[in-house]
């Protein structure tokens, strides 16, 4: 198999951040290239002076050329866990620049701050991402230890579009994990109004791709992603994969969902796709 592409948002060039960490333990599972990516920030002009436009200017100037200068940082970083990769650095708004990068990549790494339970989901840096990507994204919370990343998985399946688009980019982990569990759930209900349409066997999809893995019927009686979390905790998984927003962003403001409260307090990173 060719090295897995591998884009990490770098919100703190120095020491080692923790989505450097993951996308470091990401590579020793599986050969990957990591691309370390740094936006510089571009000041507002809005409502400036035009003089206060040019000093903006020269700052936004100066903090790249820092951002440039910090590659020897990303390599020693690579080095040091015999790693390869390269450092990139835009300037402007990170979505833009990651959704940017993420067209070369396999999969984007990020850190995702802890939240308030009652803060607005789905239109951070994170959760955009994952809407604008076009390639699965793995979120690393803030308060995740990571000593193992892939080798044990729990897939929440639902028979749905983003869980499978998360299943396909999760493959080249899959192949190289020691067990993987599924958890199949209900079916998301049909949107489309068909009748009698056919349904993957996704215990066969897997196993034609050597994948092997433990089936696991799954009903909750509560809340669906708190139910996932206590599975993935009892089994102790190190990763989670499933799809991200099956319903809208604002439904899953106003109603809540298995994407939002995973989000919210999962404390083992998550491999999502939408």
């Amino acid at each position: 198999m060719p090295p897995l592409d591998i884009l990490v948002h770098v919100r703190n060039a120095e020491g080692e951040p923790l989505a450097v960490r993951a996308a470091l333990a990401l590579s020793q599972r599986r050969a990957g290239y990591l691309y370390g990516l740094y936006v510089a920030p571009l000041g507002a002009v809005a409502f400036s002076t035009p003089e206060t436009v040019v000093f903006q200017a020269t700052e936004a100037d100066h903090l790249y050329r820092d951002a440039l200068a910090r590659r020897a940082w990303w390599q020693s970083v690579l080095t040091a866990s015999a790693a390869q990769g390269e450092w990139l650095v835009a300037q402007g708004e990170p979505v833009e620049a990651l959704c940017h990068a993420a067209r070369w990549c396999d999969v984007i790494v990020a850190e995702r701050p802890t939240l308030n339970p009652d803060a607005p989901l789905g239109w951070g840096t994170v959760s955009r991402t994952v809407f604008g990507a076009g390639v699965p994204v793995l979120v690393v919370p803030e308060t995740a230890q990571i000593r193992t990343l892939g080798e044990s998985v729990l897939i929440a399946w639902n028979h749905s579009r983003e869980a499978m688009r998360a299943v396909r980019g999760a493959l080249p982990l899959l192949s190289a994990a020691t067990r993987i569990v599924v958890l199949d759930g209900t079916p998301q209900e049909d949107r489309l109004v068909m009748r009698h349409q056919p349904r993957l066997d996704l215990a066969a999809w897997l196993t034609r791709r050597g994948v092997n893995a433990e089936f696991v019927s799954f009903t909750p009686k509560g809340e669906a992603g708190a139910a996932i979390l206590a599975q993935a905790r009892e089994r102790r998984a190190d990763l989670i994969v499933m799809g991200a927003w099956g319903h809208s962003r604002i439904a899953e403001l106003v109603l809540g969902g298995a994407t939002r409260t995973l989000f919210q307090t999962s404390d083992l990173p998550l491999l999502v796709a939408h």
